[in-house]
């Protein structure tokens, strides 16, 4: 705490910080999405889950669906049995399914639902938002 003046070095700091465009930008998509963590239909979804949909998602964008066995294997998000769970709790919120390709019916691939898909469309929207308002106020 700061002797003089009574307050503390931490608040001061808070006070005088300057945020760059960057932050601003992410403020604002921030407070255009109700949370990153939730559906347009209203579901609130753990941090965890909200990472192994972003994993899917980005996989599936790249054409490049994970395998169920794929991500148990991400280890830096959890334990297998952990990330199974998630797993099929994002599938019982039908926002994930696992199919089969071709003939080989022992490997499930994860694929996004119209629900899932429609979730990170507003998202995209609300970066979008963001992003015009971030243009005009520049």
């Amino acid at each position: 705490m700061d002797t003089r003046s009574g307050q503390s070095t931490t608040a001061t700091c808070i006070a005088r910080m300057k945020h760059t465009p960057a932050q601003t930008l992410y403020h604002r998509f921030l407070q255009l999405t109700p949370s990153a963590h939730s559906l347009t239909a209203g579901v609130a979804l753990s941090p965890l889950e909200a990472l192994l949909l972003q994993e899917v998602f980005l996989s599936e964008y790249d054409n490049k669906p994970l395998t169920v066995k794929e991500v148990l294997e991400l280890q830096h998000l959890g334990s297998p049995s952990t990330l199974h769970k998630k797993l099929a709790h994002l599938r019982a919120l039908e926002l994930l399914a696992a199919e089969h390709r071709g003939h080989d019916h022992r490997t499930k691939y994860l694929v996004l639902t119209p629900t899932a898909l429609e979730h990170f469309d507003a998202l995209g929207q609300a970066m979008q938002k963001a992003m015009a308002m971030h243009t005009r106020a520049a």
